[in-house]
């Protein structure tokens, strides 16, 4: 059988006030998809190994080649 606590009323506030608080923190709205991402990124980690395999495989990409109109005048 459980047991029934009565509080007072200044424990009922604190309930309802930290109820409310956690409310508040937990919704977020954002004006489009993009905003949602962008938040979603800076407070995503990335984890270690695939920051590794990022780095590796961004490393050895060249430069893309000067057009060749650049190349024939020299700019």
């Amino acid at each position: 059988m459980k047991q029934q606590r009565k509080y007072t009323s200044q424990e009922q506030e604190q309930q309802s006030a930290l109820e409310h608080q956690a409310e508040q923190t937990s919704v977020q709205e954002f004006g489009s998809v993009e905003e949602m991402l962008r938040h979603d990124a800076l407070h995503t980690p990335v984890p270690p190994t695939i920051a590794h395999r990022l780095k590796q495989s961004i490393g050895p990409v060249a430069p893309p080649q000067r057009s060749w109109w650049r190349r024939l005048f020299g700019s």
